[in-house]
């Protein structure tokens, strides 16, 4: 199963290093702007070997936090929760290392989810103003603290 979790584990850092994000214990990478500290995290299941992934934005101007929990984030979704019903379910298994797939598929599922919607997105979010915009264009599907909803309120 460590196998399995460092194709994962690498997937993410190949994609992260071509958006300017820097892993932290191979589980959460960041990138800091001056309005914004976005995250990409990885997280284990705690009842079997799949994971998810959670992308999220902190906004600098609610505290200075330069290596923020996804949790805490102002602005945070689960990246499958954005695709398509068909995307989402390949890009699940690929999670899931209990489901066999060729090292190779499972990294190049994992590689276009976190582009498109992992570290894609999140590298848009290099302003408030951005990250309130993206929230807006994927509704629901995104969670935002109520700072944030009041934020997006006022613009």
């Amino acid at each position: 199963m460590s196998e399995g979790r460092d194709i994962v584990v690498q997937s993410l850092a190949e994609t992260a290093s071509r958006y300017g994000f820097r892993g932290v214990r191979a589980t959460n990478y960041y990138r800091e702007w001056p309005e914004t500290v976005c995250v990409l995290n990885l997280q284990k299941s705690s009842w079997g070997p799949q994971f998810y992934l959670n992308a999220a934005v902190w906004l600098t101007r609610f505290g200075i936090e330069r290596r923020p929990k996804e949790y805490n984030c102002h602005i945070i979704w689960r990246v499958n929760s954005l695709m398509v019903s068909e995307q989402s379910k390949a890009f699940t298994e690929a999670l899931d290392l209990d489901r066999p797939l060729p090292d190779d598929r499972r990294s190049s599922l994992i590689k276009e989810g976190v582009d498109r919607y992992g570290f894609g997105l999140l590298a848009r979010c290099e302003s408030e103003k951005a990250a309130l915009q993206i929230a807006s264009e994927y509704g629901s599907s995104i969670r935002m603290d109520l700072k944030a909803r009041a934020l997006q309120k006022a613009n």
